[in-house]
């Protein structure tokens, strides 16, 4: 007997639900474990810092992360990533922002399905999803060989939207009164096609998409949410919230 389709809310991860990166904390993670060399490991460390002061973009900083990342995974086995993933989450993965976190409760409650979707690596969006209770984790994904990391076989960077329709679809999920929350220009693919977008703490990319569409604006600053909504054209602020 089929069943009706459920509701679902699409979240991004990093910087939406949790504080900092998950790939950003497993490049960390493997370095620390030898894994990454000391040459590659300041290099990138070099760039964060110039990031951190301002000196240059998150773009191309975490442009270079991700080279040195797909570079030196290949061969590396599955199960070295899965337990640092364990590690990573065990220690950090309840570092999260109240309005993401409260939000899922709030949708899981009403009975919807919770989705993550993330550019970070499947092991780790697995393990974030059995922490906060997340339905259905996407991650990018890896070719297995023996074990071992191949080549990807799933991009999620520039391919939310297409990834958030096959979801639907597979899972029998509706797209009425769907919700979708993201902080980058690379969330807009999936939170235009919901009926209700949310951007949070947005890029500047993805503030002027938001403008130019009349999403919702929600920033976390401290212990305070303020919540803006588009009127003819001007964002004003429709509530606050301590957290």
């Amino acid at each position: 007997m089929s069943t009706s389709p459920r509701p679902f809310a699409a979240f991004d991860i990093d910087g939406t639900i949790f504080r900092w990166q998950l790939y950003h904390e497993l490049f960390d993670a493997l370095a620390t474990a030898g894994y990454i060399d000391k040459a590659n490991y300041d290099t990138v460390t070099e760039a964060r810092e110039a990031w951190s002061k301002r000196q240059q973009s998150f773009s191309d900083y975490e442009t270079l992360l991700v080279s040195v990342m797909e570079r030196k995974v290949i061969g590396l086995p599955e199960r070295t990533v899965k337990q640092l993933a364990r590690d990573i989450l065990g220690t950090k993965g309840h570092r999260t922002y109240t309005y993401t976190r409260n939000l899922m409760q709030s949708l899981r409650e009403q009975g919807y399905v919770i989705i993550a979707i993330s550019g970070s690596y499947q092991q780790l969006v697995e393990e974030f999803a059995k922490l906060h209770q997340i339905d259905l984790a996407i991650g990018t994904e890896y070719e297995l060989e023996n074990g071992n990391f191949l080549h990807k076989k799933r991009y999620v960077f520039g391919q939310k939207g297409p990834i958030l329709t096959k979801a639907v679809e597979e899972h029998n999920l509706s797209w009425e009164d769907s919700y979708a929350i993201g902080d980058s220009g690379s969330d807009s693919a999936m939170l235009e096609l919901v009926t209700h977008p949310i951007a949070f703490n947005p890029d500047d990319r993805l503030f002027q998409q938001a403008k130019a569409s009349g999403w919702k604006v929600v920033l976390e600053r401290k212990n305070m949410i303020y919540e803006l909504e588009e009127t003819d054209g001007t964002y004003l602020l429709a509530a606050t919230n301590h957290d």
